[in-house]
Order: structure tokens, then sequence, then C-alpha cells
């Protein structure tokens, strides 16, 4: 991947052209917005009124037009009615990690940022897409745990040119991720750059971070690089792991609020889709702890019959499910049972000890929906005391959930399916994942050794049957 930051605002610019390719601000007030008698009054948006950069027609020129001069702020921010698309001016690069940042709506179809991604890459499709979410802030992990976690992760993406996905802030998993990139970014064993890209909202991020990332923008007027909020304001937002090798910042148009999972969800399928005979691209997400919004994770993982990894011993969701799973399945992992309500509230209870009655009341059909009997080929647990190696956990939860779709495969597919398996097979090689190669070639010796059987037995048994 080229590191020069003028290819990346190139790629941008001429980018930004297309119809969709658009940040988003709030318009109730403009930058020609009269400053109130107090100077520090908020917009619904979280701004001060003062310090709005939308320089067209606000909701306010518009009322005073119509002869309401008497209008008041909104008592609450509607986003379909408040914001506007405006050009993208917040992208760039931040020095010296070379993190390459992007101001994003979040509304982009998630074609257009996987297209911007891909040629900032080199045009180098991801083999595998590693979604890697769960802990936030006061998270810790145990130390033996935390390494081979990292060294897991860090072999899965150099082995087969990944890409990983986080949260992007600097604190929990996204942290502990960025971190061990750059740790072994630097050994000679990992020469390969592992991409990172981290996902969060531009207003998650506190406001000299906002700041930070418009100054190190190009295209940002110097002029509008102040505070949007006042000075006396204590902030506990977060700010950004800087050793992701991307961070894409999207925009509601308000100055709060947190990124719910659809972003990332349609990113991974926009990246398994570009499918070819040459290509085939994986997902795995990794939950590592996590609180109970990260169910809205694995629901989407499980809804697009992605495999999902749990890191046992991390605590709190990872642990609740990996439990969970344990108590209700047999020896050999092949029958399954659903949770009982009191199983799950005593799990939750365990690991959750803050959580209340109208939480776990919540989270009990979801959690009941994620261990259904037919989705439990899709979860999968990686436990320090039992397990090889995480990278070894991940490559075996795409083996099993492409042996299953085999199995529901529709007339018609059987060669799209082999070529598939034939990908799958040289990954493994590369990956030195001998387990997942023995169950494919068996079956295919079978598949010819029942050719054979069929051909002597319609009298051709002197010819070739070849695999």
């Amino acid at each position: 991947m080229d590191e020069s930051p003028e290819l990346w605002r190139a790629l941008i610019i001429h980018h930004r052209e297309q119809a969709n390719f658009k940040s988003r601000t709030c318009k109730i007030y403009n930058i020609q917005s009269a400053c109130p008698a107090e100077p520090d009054k908020l917009c619904p948006c979280g701004r001060m009124v003062r310090r709005h950069s939308f320089t067209g027609e606000s909701l306010e020129s518009k009322e005073f037009k119509q002869g309401n001069t008497e209008r008041k702020s909104p008592n609450e921010f509607i986003e379909m009615s408040h914001t506007v698309q405006v050009p993208i001016n917040v992208f760039g690069i931040l020095r010296p990690a070379g993190c390459k940042f992007l101001r994003i709506d979040y509304r982009l179809p998630m074609e257009d940022l996987f297209q911007s991604i891909l040629e900032d890459c080199g045009g180098q499709k991801p083999a595998l897409i590693l979604s890697i979410y769960g802990g936030v802030k006061y998270f810790t992990m145990i130390g033996q745990l935390e390494k081979e976690f990292i060294r897991g992760v860090i072999d899965a993406a150099t082995l087969t040119n990944a890409w990983i996905l986080t949260a992007g802030i600097n604190n929990g998993v996204s942290k502990l991720v960025g971190e061990g990139i750059s740790h072994y970014r630097l050994l000679q064993e990992y020469p390969n750059k592992v991409k990172c890209i981290g996902m969060t909202m531009w207003g998650t991020i506190n406001e000299n971070t906002r700041l930070e990332f418009k100054n190190a923008s190009n295209g940002f007027p110097k002029p509008l690089c102040e505070r949007h909020i006042p000075d006396n304001v204590q902030e506990y937002k977060e700010t950004i792991e800087r050793n992701h090798t991307h961070c894409i910042l999207f925009d509601s148009g308000r100055l709060n609020g947190y990124l719910n999972d659809s972003p990332r969800h349609q990113f991974v399928i926009e990246a398994c889709k570009h499918k070819d005979n040459d290509h085939s691209c994986y997902a795995v997400t990794i939950i590592v702890e996590g609180g109970l919004g990260t169910l809205e994770v694995v629901e989407n993982d499980i809804e697009e019959k992605r495999p999902i990894v749990l890191i046992q011993g991390s605590g709190r969701l990872a642990d609740v499910l990996a439990m969970l799973v344990e108590q209700t399945s047999n020896y050999d992992r092949n029958q399954h049972r659903t949770p009982s309500d009191q199983e799950i509230e005593q799990a939750l209870g365990l690991f959750f000890h803050s959580a209340s009655y109208s939480d776990a009341s919540t989270v009990k059909g979801q959690i009941k929906k994620i261990l259904q009997k037919e989705h439990r080929y899709l979860l999968h647990i990686f436990s320090m005391n039992r397990d090889k190696n995480v990278a070894e956990t991940i490559f075996k939860a795409i083996f099993t959930v492409t042996k299953e779709r085999k199995k529901s495969e529709l007339p018609g597919q059987e060669e799209q399916f082999r070529k598939d398996e034939d990908k799958l097979v040289d990954l493994a090689l590369e990956w030195n994942y001998f387990d997942g190669i023995l169950p494919i070639l068996q079956a295919r010796q079978e598949e010819i050794i029942k050719m054979q059987r069929e051909t002597i037995a319609t009298g051709h048994g002197s010819e070739k049957v070849r695999p």
C-alpha cells in the first residue's frame, strides 16, 4: 500500500465528485447566523449556534423569509429534517503514524467506501475480513491471553491479506489491536503492513481530536478551525487509535451519539461480494469481552451466516455466550438445546453485575435467538486451556461454515462451490492448517471411489476416472 498522503488525498478528491460521496452537517443554523444573547447557546445538534459551518440556506433563515421572526430552536434533533449533505472537506493523513482519515456521511453506500479503500490498497482485494469488537472502557485482558489473542490476529491477517475492522477508538479492544499491530509491524517476522480500519462517529470523538483532523485537512477552511462547543464543557469522549491504517468518521450531523453496527455490517457484505474465479473473501467476527450492545454485532453476523469466534476468559458478553454454548451442548458439540431463561439470567448475573432486570429481560430474547440450534455451527470458542491458537480457531470457523453451506447448496452450484473449496484448500496450505484440508480431501476421495464403482457397474471399467 502506498503511504503517500498525496495519493490518499487525490483519491478522495476524485471520489467526492460522485453524487453520494459527501459529508453531512446540521442545517438548523448556518455560518451567517447571528450570535445569540447567550454566546454559548447550543443547537440541538450539540454545536454552539454561532459555530455552524453550513454555507447554504438554514432552516432559521427560511423561517425569517416566511415572516417568522420569533422562531425558537427545536427541542430535539431530527436527522432526516435537520441535516443536509455537504462536500467532503475533512480528509488526509495524521503524522507520524500515517493514519489516513475521512469524515463521511453515515448514509454513504458501502460500495463507494469499500472501493475507495480498495484503490488505496492498490486494488488488492482482501481474502479475509476480521471484525474485532467488544470491550471498550475499563476493558482488560490477562497477560497470556492478550498475547495469544494479538499473535493469532496478526498471524491470520498477515498470512491471508486480511483487513481488520474495529471501532477505531483509543481504548478497549480497538486500542489493544492497534498497539499490537504497531508492535508486530516493527518485527522482521511480519514485513507486510496489516490493513486495520477503524469505524466510528464524528460525534463520538472529543473536540480536540476533531480540531486536529480539521487542521490536518487541506480542504477545510482554516478560519473555521474553531471549537464548536463551549470552552468550559468537560468532555468524556474518545480519541482515535492512531496505529490503524484508516480511520472512517461517519457523520450524522450531530456532535454526540455512537455508531451502530450497520456500517460495519454493510461493509463486510460489500467486501464478500467481490468474488470471482481467482478470488474469494471470507469474513469472521471475533468477540472480545463486550457489553450488551455488542449483541447487535453478533445478531448481524448470525443473520448473514458469518462465523463468530468468542474469546473465552476475556469477560462479559464473550464469556456469557461461551458459557451458555458449553452448558447447552454435548461433549462433541454436535447436539444442542436452547438455554432456559434461568440459565441466561444466571450467566448475565455472573458477568454483568450492574445489569438491570430490564436489560436482562431485553437481551434474553436476543441470546435465545443467537443460540438456536440451527445457528450453533456459526459459534466457535477459543479457550487458552484447550485450543492451539487463535489463528487456527479462526480458520476452523471458516471451514466449518463452508462445509455447512455445502449441505444446503442448490442444483447447479456444485461447480462454483468446488472452486470456492479449491481456494479454501490453498488458503489452508498457506496457513498450515492441515486439519482443515483433510475433510475436503477425504470427501473428494470418497467421490472418486463412488464414481469408480458406478463406472464398473455400468460396464465401463476400462475407462480412467480422474478427480
